[in-house]
């Protein structure tokens, strides 16, 4: 049953619950408030920024700036809603080139906090500071002060508890600032930008005509060698930045920023024509790191659609579309380059290679011994495709009825389909196996066995030098006790840089460096998601990762005596019906089914 308000009149809402309304579309997080007023500083023609940061910015947030400052007039119509000094009529939203003109966002900050701003402007003698509550201003008064601006936000959402217990951890909110900050720090790397987190300084990009070194600064050298520039120019588009080599790769989205007319934004369009121009030079399910600037003219350009400003929309979105395509297919060369191989011995299953018969028959098992007699159980080694190419002739079908009701046993082989499955005979019927997920499951046993005992490593000859963006590297840092428990072995090496001295055994030599990438790659996007995992779930979900990392991958020739141990270890597992993703690992077709098939019965 519907209850309707007993009080259905119309009213004008109290100023205070006007701004709190409109502070819940722009303050959505303390990541939100320091996007707004280190855009603002921006505006402001700030060349130097220092953010800092108490608890995730729960209970405080400074943003500091060498800005043009205000006067104490200028602070106090900065409070009210709608005051605005980058436009002034309507015909300006139609040309808008600055970062923040909404109006909206320093009272709407202050409706939810405790605020204090201390500015002077430049050329003046003296400054003013402002004390506001709850987006009511208590003090107004002269003060010393730098040239430009200190905004500080204590206690957001103090007065609306409501919003304040669905904030996440620390570590998540710390980390969509540190997001935040990266972005300002690649769309204006000519703008020094600092980031300072319970006293301690996370990072600095130290601001340079050359973007190159604002890559460098947030993402080590490693990345930046790994990036070929972009220049783009047509009439009424410039399309300018980097893009990975294609050998480089994650398997996230996180490493692909794009910006229009300097503003962060998302949209469909500009990831797609990514997609599209790496298509033939990247494999499945990867994606390159990206960073492209689009000066376009504001005209064609809408950039009021978001309340945080972080969507666009193109008046010619197919025109958009077509432009990044050629950029990036141009800086790539030739698009129809062939797909790199971005894991050792991996092999990416090819349209062509169907051409030569999906069937790869095995020889009978009972004319063969057993080929792991003495041989490491857990070791799954590439095979030699030369001596693996089909013959020309499929052994003769087995007439007879199989055995429906023998024990459980591991399947028996019978090929390899598509360099991708296994096509086995099982006490039931006919099983499809997919062999990485099989491996997988396989992978992620050993990995939790060796995890309640002793690891299993293997130490590397030679450490290999780790380099990580600011937000991995303190992730890693927090997840160390984790990685050890799993078989890794790392040490700082100077700030955000880790020395990798062991990895888990079943790490093919020449993965080291895109394993754990990988791995951190997928735990920051699910920080970034604000999944708080426990520190249990955290060890799974790194197992399930360093698995799906080092498993056999589709498109890979395997021996028959591969197979045949895949399929034994497979049936000793916890669960050999499903890989730690939840995903099924062999599709079953019985013997009824093929008698119905058949039209037998």
């Amino acid at each position: 049953m519907i209850h309707m308000p007993t009080d259905c009149r119309i009213r004008i809402l109290g100023e205070e619950v006007a701004n709190k309304i409109a502070a819940g579309e722009v303050v959505e997080r303390p990541a939100s408030v320091v996007k707004e007023l280190v855009e603002n500083a921006i505006d402001a023609g700030a060349t130097r920024i220092t953010v800092e940061v108490d608890e995730g910015g729960k209970t405080l947030i400074r943003v500091n700036d060498n800005g043009c400052g205000m006067t104490a007039q200028e602070a106090v119509l900065a409070l009210q809603r709608h005051a605005t000094s980058k436009i002034s009529s309507a015909e300006d939203l139609s040309s808008v080139r600055t970062l923040g003109f909404r109006g909206e966002a320093l009272p709407s900050v202050a409706s939810v906090s405790r605020l204090s701003v201390v500015t002077r402007p430049r050329g003046e003698m003296e400054g003013i500071r402002l004390e506001a509550d709850g987006g009511d201003i208590r003090e107004l008064e002269p003060a010393g002060a730098a040239e430009g601006t200190t905004i500080t936000i204590r206690d957001l959402f103090y007065n609306t508890p409501a919003r304040l217990k669905f904030l996440k951890t620390t570590r998540t909110e710390l980390g969509q600032i540190c997001d935040v900050l990266t972005r300002v720090a690649l769309s204006h790397p000519e703008v020094s930008t600092r980031l300072v987190a319970d006293g301690s300084e996370l990072f600095h990009s130290p601001g340079s005509a050359d973007p190159l070194n604002a890559v460098a600064a947030l993402f080590g050298n490693d990345l930046a060698r790994e990036l070929l520039p972009v220049r783009y120019h047509r009439p009424g588009l410039a399309i300018e930045g980097f893009i990975s080599r294609p050998p480089f790769s994650r398997p996230t989205r996180s490493g692909q920023h794009f910006f229009v007319n300097g503003r962060t934004v998302r949209h469909r369009s500009l990831t797609h024509a990514v997609d599209e121009a790496y298509r033939a030079a990247m494999p499945s399910g990867r994606f390159p790191f990206v960073v492209l600037h689009l000066e376009i003219d504001p005209g064609v350009v809408d950039v009021n659609v978001h309340p945080t400003k972080a969507e666009v929309r193109f008046l010619r979105d197919w025109e958009v579309h077509r432009a990044v395509t050629e950029a990036v297919r141009q800086t790539l060369g030739s698009p129809a380059a062939p797909a790199p191989e971005t894991l050792a011995h991996q092999h990416t299953l090819r349209p062509e290679d169907l051409k030569h018969g999906p069937w790869l028959p095995l020889p009978p098992a009972e004319t063969s011994t057993d080929p792991f007699a003495g041989a490491d159980p857990g070791a799954v080694h590439t095979a030699d495709a030369s001596t693996l190419t089909p013959p020309h002739t499929v052994p003769a079908v087995q007439t007879s009825l199989p055995e429906l009701n023998t024990p459980a046993a591991a399947p028996r082989p019978i090929a390899q389909l598509w360099n991708s499955y296994i096509l086995a005979e099982g006490p039931e019927g006919l099983l499809i196996v997919d062999q990485h997920l099989a491996h997988e499951r396989i992978l992620f046993d050993r990995l939790l066995h060796a995890e309640q005992e002793k690891p299993a490593s293997q130490v590397l000859s030679t450490p290999l030098t780790l380099q990580l963006s600011h937000r991995e590297a303190a992730l890693a840092a927090e997840i160390f006790p984790d990685l050890q428990r799993l078989g890794f072995a790392l040490e700082a090496f100077g700030r955000d840089a880790f020395l990798i001295r062991a990895v888990p055994e079943f790490v093919r030599p020449g993965a080291e460096l895109i394993t754990l990438r990988g791995l951190l790659d997928e735990l920051t996007a699910d920080q970034a998601a604000g999944s708080g995992a426990p520190r249990p779930a955290v060890t799974d979900r790194l197992a399930a990762a360093a698995a799906c990392r080092s498993a056999v991958k589709k498109g890979m020739r395997l021996g028959a005596e591969e197979l045949r141990q895949l399929l034994v270890d497979l049936a000793g597992t916890t669960n050999p019906h499903s890989c730690p993703h939840g995903c099924p690992i062999s599709v079953q077709l019985s013997y009824q089914d093929l008698l119905k098939r058949f039209k037998r019965i």
